[in-house]
Parts: C-alpha cells; structure tokens; sequence
C-alpha cells in the first residue's frame, strides 16, 4: 500500500511539475500582429513565429518597448514568404529558420548578425540573391546552410568566416564562389553535387582538403590548391569528370581512397615526392585510360604506389633540384625563369618545377631559391641539401 500511495504521490508531483513547465513556458511567448516573440529573459526578445500572409517582410525590431534580437529556429518554416528585411538589432539566425521557404528570392544579411544556425536557408529553390550588409562579423556557415539552393548561382565567403561546414552548399547552383583566405576548414561534402560550379580557388590558408568535399561536381574544371594544403580527402574530387590541369602543392602529403575515381579529364597528374600515402583507387579508372598520366619524380613513394597498383599510363622524371625550366640542365635560364615568376610574368609553376625550384626546401618560390640556383652555377656550393 505504501508503494502504491508512493507512486501515486510521485505521479502528482510530477503532473504538477509538468503544469508549472507548461504554464511558464507559455508565459514567455507573446502575439503581437502577424508575429509571435519569445522572451529570453533578459529584457530582449527573439522573433518565434510568423503568422501571417504577407510575401514581403520588414521584421519588426522591438515588442512591448523591448528589442527584438534575433530569429527563433523553425521560425519561418514552410512559409511561403518572398523577400525579408531584417533590422541591425538582430544577431542571430536560428536552426532551420528559413527552412524550405520555397517561395524565397532575396534576402540582405545585415552586419549585425554574428550567427547563422545550421540548415537556416535548406531547399530555398527561389534563393537568388544573398548578400551580405557592411562588414560582416558571422564566423562560420554552418551545416547544410544552403543544402538545396537551387537559384543561388555565386557566393562570397566574408573575410570574418573561418569555416565551412559539411553539405553548406550541397546540392546548390552556384556556377562560382569566392572564399575568403580567414577560411581554415571546408568540412566533408561541403560542396558535393553543385553541378555548375566550373571553378574554385581554395584558401591560401587550408591545410586539407575533406572527404567528399567537391564529389560529383560534374562541371568542375579547374581547382587552385594554397601552398600548404597537406591532404586530400577520400572522394574528394571523385566524378568530377571535366577536372583537369590539376597543379597539386608541393608540401601535400597524403591522397585519399578514390580521391580522383572517374576524373578522366585530368591530363598528366604529376604527385610530388612529399606524398607518402595514397589510397586504394585514388586515381582509377586513370589506369586503362588513353589521355590520363600519373607522373612521380624516381624513387619516391608515388612511383612505388604505381607500380603496386598497377597503374598503366606513368612517366617517371629525375629529380633534378633547380632545373626550374625542366630542360635538363642548371643555369642562368632557371634563375631568370624564377624571377619572372616572383615579379608575376609567369603567374604560374606546374607542380614538378616549383619541387624543383625550391632549392632551400621552404615551401615557396622566391628570390631565395634564385639566389642559391647562382650560387651554385658559380660553384660556391655543390647541392642544394
């Protein structure tokens, strides 16, 4: 009977406590108009719900006297609204806050926001104008952001973004991004399926590239890789058909599993001799193709990985340091070639001549390597070890 009477109390207590939660709660959403406000307890309120019918919207910035800082999540979702103003006092967009407004054309981000939730602008098929306002201070794009963004053709990457995050623009249109050099990490199928993206320049400061990251992107022709990427990940670029003259940087050191699978438009691929992992198929179906070559310098660990996978179509070249014109020999021609290249005559080193270029084994190109290419033609020093 104790137990009985035990039970039943703590059922009271706890339908009680469920009547107190409820009551609060309610308590802390208001209706005001077309809108519904959500207090935060600090004398500010967040935008909760839109209830009305109007496309185009100016979002109020204050209830009751007190100011409105921000977008609930799931706040406009489903809804069928077209254009949306928001005012300089807001600071926060929440999860899922636009999500599949398909209805969606323009939106302006204003330089107050410093948070942009995960899957804030999915299947917006109509997006086709976001912008940002004055001098942006969000950090990063999250998640599945623009997952499905079907109108969304070109995008800029604020200086104030540090990363990307995995499926942000997944599925999207965009025919061109700009990223920002602040950006340090792109997650995992970050880019996956954006079937017009023709080009892209990765961030000088980007040390991997992930898995996924730009896979079926079947227009994808030209990718610039920074001069310290170090990875590319698994299926990174894998069907990704069109991709070709691929640079890879010189300081890369690891090559995922089917990292370039069915890219046969590659040319020549030369790997340079700091890779020391490759992953199973990184190159196929490169090995029974007529067009595409794998190039290695001799002995390194990329020409071991041909040999054990029986990659077809290879060129193995002598490693040569300084012969920065690839003509066989050291001399005044290489050292005028760099020069050229560090005043911006030649924009561009192919991956074998900027190994071969950095003779002090820094990294770069620069007046450094064209100075010890001089001393040796004078034979002040015999290597460049």
């Amino acid at each position: 009977m104790k137990i009985v009477n035990r039970t039943l109390a703590l059922i009271f207590s706890l339908v009680i406590a469920l009547s107190m939660f409820n009551s609060a709660s309610a308590a802390t959403i208001i209706n005001r108009g077309d809108y519904s406000f959500a207090a935060n307890g600090d004398g500010t309120y967040m935008l909760y719900k839109y209830n009305g019918s109007e496309k185009n919207l100016v979002l109020p910035d204050s209830v009751v006297g007190l100011p409105v800082v921000g977008i609930y999540e799931n706040c406009f979702k489903d809804s069928d609204i077209e254009s949306v103003s928001i005012p300089s006092t807001y600071a926060s967009i929440g999860k899922s806050a636009f999500y599949n407004c398909a209805a969606l054309q323009s939106i302006t981000i204003p330089d107050s926001i410093t948070s942009i939730g995960e899957m804030a602008f999915v299947n917006c098929t109509a997006l086709s104008t976001f912008e940002f306002a004055g001098t942006p201070a969000i950090s990063s794009i999250p998640y599945a952001a623009f997952k499905g963004c079907t109108s969304l053709t070109s995008f800029t990457i604020p200086e104030s973004v540090t990363s990307i995050g995995s499926y942000a623009f997944s599925g999207s249109t965009i025919a061109s991004i700009t990223i920002a050099d602040s950006v340090t990490s792109i997650d995992s199928y970050a880019f996956y399926g954006c079937t017009a993206l023709s080009g892209v320049a990765l961030p000088s400061n980007l040390t991997a590239v992930s898995d996924y990251t730009f896979r079926n992107c079947s227009v994808l022709k030209t990718v610039e890789f920074p001069a310290g990427l170090i990875s590319i990940g698994n299926r990174a670029f894998s069907d990704c058909p069109l991709l070709r003259n691929v640079e890879l940087p010189i300081k890369l050191e690891s090559i995922g599993k089917y990292a370039f699978y069915n890219a046969a438009s590659l040319g020549e691929l030369f790997v340079p001799d700091s890779v020391t992992s490759i992953g199973t198929e990184a190159f196929s179906p490169m090995s029974y193709s007529n067009e595409v070559t794998v190039s290695y310098f001799e002995n390194s660990y990329a020409e071991t990985y041909c040999y054990e996978n029986y990659v077809k179509k290879t060129t193995a070249y002598e490693k040569l340091m300084g012969d920065t014109d690839l003509n066989g020999v050291v001399d005044v021609n290489d050292v005028t070639y760099i020069q050229q290249y560090n005043v911006g005559i030649r924009s561009k080193l192919s991956c074998r001549a900027a190994v071969l270029s950095d003779t002090n084994y820094d990294g770069k190109v620069n007046i450094r390597d064209a100075t010890l290419i001089q001393m040796y033609i004078a034979l002040i020093i015999t290597s460049f070890a």
